[in-house]
């Protein structure tokens, strides 16, 4: 869009996001809003998909010995 500022805009979404990943104690409820934050900002055929889910799967199998 034609004069839109990019940097509000990422400032605008760091404030949105910032409070939610403040409250995150644990590592477990950081990575559930980052996840959140891909979903609401990456389209769904972004390649980090597919590399997130190897990874995580890769380390699922291996912490679950192949179950």
């Amino acid at each position: 869009m034609p004069g839109k500022d990019a940097g509000r805009s990422k400032r605008l979404q760091a404030e949105l996001w910032a409070p939610r990943l403040n409250a995150a104690t644990t590592p477990r409820d950081r990575v559930v809003v980052l996840v959140d934050m891909a979903r609401a900002r990456l389209a769904e055929d972004d390649p980090m998909w597919a590399a997130l889910a190897q990874q995580l799967g890769r380390y699922i199998q291996e912490a679950t010995g192949g179950r």
